[in-house]
C-alpha cells in the first residue's frame, strides 16, 4: 500500500473494503482548532487528494494560531470561539443564537479596571465571584445627553443576555471539556419585568383589546391576542416564525377543523415552536363551545395566506396580505393596547400568562396545563402559571375539606369503640 498522507487512517470494514479517514491531530484539537474529522472514501486516489487540502487548511489554521489576531488557547475568547462551532450551539435556533453571539462580544471586549479584556482572561482562572462583578459592570454605561453632561444609564436586560449567553458557553464548554466547572451558574440575575415577573392579563383587559383592535382595522390582533389567551400559546407562534430553512412556522389554517365542515371533529392543531411539540385541542364537546366565542371569530376570519393571523392590510410592494413581522407586530400591539386604556406593565406576551392562570384559578392539574401550553416540564410551567388570591382559597377550601373528612372519620372511630 503507498505511503498515505500525514493524519489518515486506513480502515478495514466488514465487507472487506477498506476506507480513509483524515483525523485532526489530539494536539490540534486541544488548541481549538476548528477543523473537523472526515471520512474519505474508499477510492485512494481520491482521498490523498482530499487528505492533501486538509493538511493544507491544517497547515493554515497553525499559521494563523501564531498570529496576534487568533484568540490564545485557555482564553474566554478562545472558549467561545469553539463553541460558535459547536453542533449543540450549531442546532440553537438562529434568533438565540444572535442573542448568545451578542452576549459573547459583550463579554469578551469588557475591559476589566487592569486594562485587560475579560476576553484574555484564563477560562480555569474564573471563579464565580468573578462573574458576579462582571456581571454588575455590564449593567451600567456612561452615556452624554443633549447637553453634553455623562450620565450612567442601567441595561440591566442586556447584562442578563451576557450572563446567560456566557453560562451556555460554558456548560458547551465543560461538557466538551474546554474548561473546568461553570462559574454563571445560578447566579440569581435581577429581573427585568416590573413587579418580579410579567404581568397576566385579565379576561377583561383581553375584551378590551378586542374591541379597540376592531375598532382600529385590526382585527387580526384580536384574534392573535384571543389565540395566545385560549391557546395559552408564544407570540412567535401566533403570528409565525421563520426557521433557518425558511419555512414558516405558525397557526395554520390547515391545523383548524370547523365545527361548519361536513364531518369535521371541530379542533386545532397548535405547535409549540421553542419546543417543537404538536397538540391537537378540541373546540366542542358534548356540552357545547369549550371557548366560547372563538369558534366563531375563526370562522369569521378570512383565509388570505396559510397563517390564521395575517396583516389587514395588503402589501404595496407584493400586492398580497402578509404575515407580521416581530418589531412592526410589537409597535401594532402598543398602539391598540394604549387605545385600549391597557397600562404599560401588560406586554403581549401577559395573555399567555393570563391563559395559564386562568387555567391554574380554575384547578387544571400540571399535566393538563402542559398539554395546552405545550410545556416539556413542570419547572418550565411554573415560570407561567401564576399564583393567585382564587388559587390560595382553592387550595384553602380543599385543606377544609379534608380536615371535615379526617374529623368525621375520627368520630365514627370513636363511636365504634
Amino acid at each position: 500500500m503507498a505511503k498515505l498522507p500525514p493524519n489518515v487512517r486506513a480502515k478495514r470494514l466488514r465487507s472487506g473494503v477498506t476506507a480513509y479517514y483524515w483525523e485532526v491531530p489530539t494536539k490540534d484539537r486541544k488548541a481549538g482548532c476548528t477543523l473537523v474529522n472526515e471520512a474519505l472514501g474508499q477510492d485512494l486516489a481520491p482521498a490523498v487528494l482530499k487528505a492533501i487540502q486538509l493538511n493544507d487548511l491544517l497547515t493554515a489554521w497553525r499559521r494563523g494560531d501564531e498570529g496576534a489576531g487568533a484568540p490564545v488557547p485557555g482564553t474566554v475568547r478562545w472558549l467561545f470561539a469553539l463553541v460558535e462551532k459547536h453542533p449543540r450551539f450549531v442546532k440553537t435556533a438562529t434568533k438565540t443564537q444572535r442573542s448568545y453571539l451578542q452576549g459573547f462580544r459583550l463579554v469578551e471586549q469588557h475591559q476589566m479596571q487592569s486594562g485587560r479584556l475579560f476576553g484574555d482572561v484564563d477560562v480555569n482562572a474564573l471563579e464565580p465571584r468573578h462573574a458576579d462583578a462582571l456581571y454588575e459592570a455590564l449593567q451600567w454605561v456612561e452615556e452624554e445627553t443633549d447637553d453634553g453632561q455623562p450620565v450612567r444609564r442601567r441595561r440591566l436586560a442586556t447584562a442578563n443576555g451576557a450572563m446567560r449567553a456566557a453560562r451556555r458557553a460554558w456548560s458547551i464548554g465543560l461538557r466538551a471539556g474546554w474548561c473546568r466547572g461553570n462559574p454563571f451558574l445560578k447566579m440569581g440575575l435581577d429581573t427585568t419585568a416590573v413587579g418580579g415577573m410579567t404581568r397576566p392579563a385579565t379576561r377583561a383587559e383581553l375584551d378590551a383589546f378586542i374591541a379597540a383592535a376592531d375598532a382600529k382595522g385590526c382585527p387580526s390582533m384580536g384574534t392573535a391576542a384571543l389565540l395566545a389567551f385560549e391557546m395559552c400559546q408564544r407570540e412567535g407562534d401566533v403570528i409565525g416564525t421563520v426557521d433557518d430553512t425558511g419555512r414558516l412556522h405558525g397557526l395554520s389554517w390547515s391545523g383548524y377543523r370547523s365545527p361548519s365542515a361536513v364531518g369535521a371533529r371541530a379542533e386545532i392543531r397548535i405547535r409549540q415552536h421553542k419546543t417543537g411539540t404538536w397538540v391537537w385541542v378540541p373546540l366542542i364537546d358534548g356540552e357545547g363551545e369549550l371557548f366560547p366565542g372563538l369558534v366563531a371569530r375563526l370562522d369569521a376570519t378570512p383565509q388570505v395566506g396559510p397563517l390564521i393571523v395575517m396583516r389587514d392590510q395588503v402589501d404595496r410592494r407584493a400586492k398580497v396580505r402578509l404575515p407580521y413581522k416581530e418589531d412592526h407586530f410589537r409597535h401594532l400591539y402598543r398602539e391598540i393596547a394604549d387605545a385600549a386604556g391597557l397600562d404599560k406593565t401588560l406586554y403581549f406576551m401577559g395573555f399567555r400568562h393570563g391563559g395559564l392562570t386562568e387555567l391554574g384559578d380554575a384547578e387544571a392539574t400540571d399535566q393538563e396545563m402542559m398539554s395546552l401550553g405545550g410545556h416539556k416540564t413542570r419547572q418550565m410551567l411554573t415560570v407561567y402559571a401564576r399564583t393567585t388570591r382564587t388559587q390560595a382559597a382553592n387550595a384553602a377550601r380543599k385543606r377544609r375539606v379534608l380536615r371535615t373528612e379526617s374529623a368525621q372519620s375520627s368520630e365514627r372511630g370513636s363511636e365504634r369503640a
